[in-house]
């Protein structure tokens, strides 16, 4: 098991050489110049980066709030003693038995963006609450209304507050790893409060996911996230990351580790990527995002020099009826350029589509036949649905998260993951192969399907005459059975 003081001494090494490195050439300089300046000492160098991390602190540290959050959460109460040992007419009725609500209490952290009192936090830390308490550096407590992004895994909780110290946000695009990264938050909860970290960008634009079954589509997806090796501990989600200026360059959500405590690999969502969201639920109350309704993934060096471009968003399909298709887009295009932005990869053009308002005429530059193709296209509009339910029109079936209260309902063991199957097409493959409603769905043609996002993968590559090799599982209350299920896609 990795402790968190091992990796504690190893940030004190490599700061410890980093302060010797910058001694190093203050004292290279000051024997080089024959300026009748006093030449610099190591304390000198020392105080002005403690300076710069405490004033971080100083400016900071006011406006990031402890979050405690209340779900009200159902427990099964339909046995006791008498039906275990002796069962009916012994014990009670089970229809008699009414399950009980308990409180599930959990925290986190968040940061005050505004001064009339909006704080943006993590999805997960207050999505699906029944009460939100805010407590603010002065100790002050109120509760908070919310307003949610489960995409994005970003929220705000709106309190009723006036001149509130806030947080600047920066902006993530200027962001390089390498660069100093401090974050502060709540590990441990209230006890902990405010606790401050330092250490470097890891790397930018990290791709991963995160098993959720709170999250509508199962999973947290985090496609641009910020690495960092600033320590994140539970309790630190909703908390800022930032730049030694002082700017919120992230919100820390989520880390990776084999013993969950800090080993150094934390991930926050990209500030500007939190500005696009705040600025839209403060607006509207919702995220309203634009889409291309393309599939792109990114380029390596031999296919820019096959397609005869530098960077860009190769297209390998498109969704029917949708606005690049509409404009002429063609499979193999390489899209380079939206509305003035230059496309350097895929992730970035999904991020600028999702921030262009739906039904705006905007401009593409695609490379086709290695020569630029300037079209015209209507951006379409995202629609969160797409995520929760997938694969209908490919094998008939649409599912749902396979959570902790459907594996009890089911009869299924908490260790299985997959998707269950909620609604089955009538003259479907699924159908006529008798898979139904409640069957779960744990491998597609050997792959595993944890969660929604890996069966959209899995389900979009399906095309007309694939087979696709479907493992399902049923529980009859009695006993669990496993079946593979062989789908022809029609």
């Amino acid at each position: 098991m990795t402790r968190i003081t091992t990796t504690g001494s190893v940030r004190g090494v490599l700061i410890a050489a980093i302060l010797a490195m910058l001694l190093g050439f203050s004292l290279i300089a000051s024997a080089a110049t024959t300026a009748p300046a006093a030449p610099q000492t190591g304390n000198s160098v020392l105080s002005a980066l403690e300076n710069a991390f405490t004033s971080v602190a100083e400016k900071v540290e006011p406006a990031v709030v402890f979050i405690e959050t209340e779900r009200n959460v159902k427990v099964n109460t339909n046995r006791d003693m008498f039906d275990d040992f002796f069962g009916w007419p012994f014990g009670r009725r089970n229809q008699d038995k009414q399950p009980q609500t308990r409180a599930q209490i959990s925290k986190g952290s968040g940061v005050i963006v505004r001064a009339d009192g909006y704080i943006m936090t993590n999805d997960h830390v207050v999505g699906g609450a029944d009460k939100v308490t805010v407590t603010l550096s002065d100790k002050r407590e109120f509760k908070g209304m919310v307003l949610r992004d489960p995409i994005t895994d970003l929220a705000l909780v709106k309190i009723d507050a006036k001149d509130l110290p806030f947080a600047n946000l920066g902006n993530s695009d200027k962001v390089k790893p390498g660069q100093w990264a401090i974050a502060i938050g709540n590990p441990g909860g209230e006890r902990f409060s405010r606790t401050l970290t330092v250490g470097v960008v890891s790397g930018i634009t990290r791709d991963f996911e995160v098993p959720d079954s709170e999250s509508p589509t199962g999973a947290r997806t985090y496609p641009d996230a910020i690495q960092t090796d600033a320590a994140i501990n539970p309790g630190n989600s909703g908390g800022p990351l930032l730049n030694i200026q002082g700017e919120v360059i992230g919100i820390n959500s989520a880390i990776w580790s084999p013993s969950g405590g800090s080993v150094g690999i934390g991930f926050a969502v990209p500030s500007n990527r939190a500005k696009f969201v705040m600025d839209q639920l403060i607006t509207t109350g919702k995220v309203i995002r634009g889409k291309l309704g393309v599939m792109v993934t990114d380029l390596t060096s031999d296919m820019n020099d096959y397609y005869g471009v530098k960077s860009g968003a190769l297209v390998h399909s498109m969704e029917d009826d949708s606005a690049a298709k509409k404009a002429g887009v063609e499979v193999e295009d390489v899209i380079v350029e939206l509305n003035g932005k230059k496309i350097e990869s895929s992730v970035m053009l999904v991020r600028t589509a999702e921030q262009i308002k739906p039904e705006t005429k905007s401009t593409l530059v695609v490379y086709r036949n290695k020569k630029p193709l300037k079209l015209n296209v209507t951006i379409g509009q995202s629609s969160s649905d797409d995520a929760v339910y997938s694969g209908k029109g490919k094998i008939g079936l649409s599912v749902t998260p396979l959570t902790k209260d459907l594996s009890e309902q089911l009869g299924v063991s908490p260790t299985v993951k997959g998707v269950v199957v909620e609604e089955v097409d009538s003259e479907s493959a699924a159908e006529k192969m008798g898979i139904k409603a409640g069957d779960v769905i744990v491998k597609i043609n050997s792959a595993p399907t944890p969660t929604i996002a890996e069966f959209n993968r899995l389900t979009k590559g399906l095309k007309s005459g694939d087979l696709a090799m479907l493992v399902v599982l049923r529980s009859t209350g009695e006993q669990t059975g496993t079946r593979v299920v062989p789908l022809r896609i029609e």
